[in-house]
């Protein structure tokens, strides 16, 4: 997987969606935060509608990678994962979105911007890998000329504002240390 400028690019290309009532106030964590339960039929269509907005084709929502996050019994957003054409970029890409009241932030991953040179072959796995900051570890299955690849992403998650941000230098950390599930992910990051 690529590193370096892709960030950039990936933020550059990041639309937040508009909404027409403001995104709930958030309280903060109290039980911690984490997955628990498929994406519902909501957080999916409004997912494929940001999508359509920002003139992606041929989108598909990985059902598997996509989760309620829940902190204790109360569910406060939905993260969800996938593949799709956006429309400057050479090969499928994958995404990462999340849906909060009815506010979705989806932003484009491997096959965009610097990371084009791999084709999204979609998320393998999602997964908390940080509570405060919450951030999002994502292993995505890549192609390209050379050889098929299972490369880690970090992604932030702003729950104040719903904001999604990749993490440059914990992808890069990760990437480096071979990490290729959300486990070895957590524990590359536990190290001092």
């Amino acid at each position: 997987m690529a590193t370096g400028n892709a960030v950039g690019a990936a933020q550059a290309s990041s639309v937040v969606a508009s909404v027409s009532a403001p995104a709930p106030a958030v309280l903060p964590a109290r039980h911690g935060l984490k997955l628990a339960g498929q994406a519902d039929v909501t957080a999916v269509a409004a997912t494929l509608a940001e999508a359509r907005r920002q003139k992606m084709t041929d989108v598909e929502i990985n059902k598997d990678q996509s989760f309620r996050v829940v902190d204790g019994a109360r569910q406060v957003a939905t993260v969800l994962t996938g593949k799709g054409d956006m429309p400057d970029a050479i090969s499928a890409g994958c995404f990462i979105a999340i849906h909060q009241g009815d506010d979705v932030e989806l932003i484009p991953t491997l096959g965009y911007g610097t990371y084009e040179a791999e084709t999204c072959g979609g998320p393998l796995a999602v997964g908390i890998v940080s509570s405060e900051p919450v951030r999002f570890g994502i292993v995505l299955r890549g192609y390209s000329r050379e050889a098929k690849t299972s490369g880690p992403l970090v992604v932030e998650w702003n729950r104040s504002d719903n904001t999604l941000l990749i993490d440059e230098t914990l992808s890069t950390k990760a990437l480096d240390a071979g990490a290729t599930s959300i486990a070895a992910m957590r524990r590359v990051f536990s190290r001092p």
